[in-house]
């Protein structure tokens, strides 16, 4: 029989496995911890805590809660701790797999819950909870995290607590997109044209990530939501520009290029038309 590898800090209890908070921290305790994960997690378990796993690279099987998927780079998930759930290798995965663990006390993750929803109701949501990172997301993640690990007690917590809230709310933003009278299908395609890793992409190329033509996939999107996909797009590139112009240094032409504008003419007009100011006008205002 092959032998499987139990992480340290997965203890039995009779014929079940849980995960505790202590034991997966470099320090005793503090509300919340991580871990780079390298390897496969193929032991069924619980937890005492809340947790939050981010797939850096590579590919594993993820199952949860009597349901698998396939998990790849950008994916995360909330695990609870009523959720059930392990990570197995899959054949041929290509790159080496890892993922960053974020452990979190039950505590700090009431708190930080209760910000955004009611704690109550994300625990008894009856799926599990997925969402997704983009590469911008997942640089910051891979920075800070390698800066945090190196810091003392005090100091390590309170930036996991800065890195765990940064999670929730890209959480809490995706919940916002999905509606419950849409099919997972478009739910899904709405989180894919939200993020800036999508905005350089042509509406024609978005539309492949459907098994719908562009001109019938433009009918039932626009069925539902009311509005066509291009003009839902222009919104959320006009938003993550806003955000690019108060949180760097990149030129106007810089952003426009970046979020799928080859004209500075056009962004700069969209801009002002959505907003009533111009690109550097609003720069300006926010320095």
């Amino acid at each position: 029989m092959k032998k499987t590898n139990i992480p340290s800090y997965i203890k039995n209890i009779g014929k079940e496995q849980y995960a505790t908070l202590n034991m997966a921290s470099p320090f005793k305790n503090v509300a919340v911890a991580f871990n780079w994960l390298n390897t496969e997690y193929p032991t069924s378990h619980t937890h005492e805590h809340w947790e939050i796993f981010v797939v850096m690279s590579g590919t594993a099987l993820h199952k949860i809660n009597g349901e698998e998927q396939l998990i790849n780079r950008g994916d995360a998930f909330l695990i609870r701790p009523n959720d059930k759930h392990s990570i197995h290798n899959v054949p041929n995965p290509g790159e080496p797999y890892q993922h960053l663990n974020f452990i979190i006390g039950n505590d700090f993750a009431h708190k930080i819950i209760d910000l955004y929803d009611s704690y109550e109701d994300i625990l008894n949501i009856q799926s599990y909870i997925r969402f997704s990172l983009d590469e911008t997301d997942l640089m910051y993640l891979h920075e800070r995290a390698l800066l945090t690990q190196n810091l003392g007690r005090h100091e390590y917590e309170d930036h996991t607590k800065l890195i765990i809230s940064y999670l929730i709310i890209k959480y809490f933003e995706q919940k916002k997109l999905f509606n419950s009278e849409y099919p997972d299908w478009l739910n899904s395609f709405i989180v894919y044209i939200s993020s800036p890793s999508s905005f350089g992409k042509t509406v024609q190329e978005l539309a492949t990530n459907t098994s719908y033509s562009y001109s019938r996939l433009s009918r039932i999107f626009k069925n539902y939501t009311g509005e066509t996909i291009v003009n839902y797009v222009n919104a959320k590139k006009m938003i993550y520009a806003k955000r690019l112009l108060r949180s760097t240094d990149l030129s106007t032409l810089q952003i426009s290029s970046q979020i799928g504008y080859t004209s500075l003419s056009s962004f700069n007009h969209l801009f002002k038309s959505t907003f009533g100011i111009t690109p550097s006008e609003y720069r300006k205002q926010k320095s």
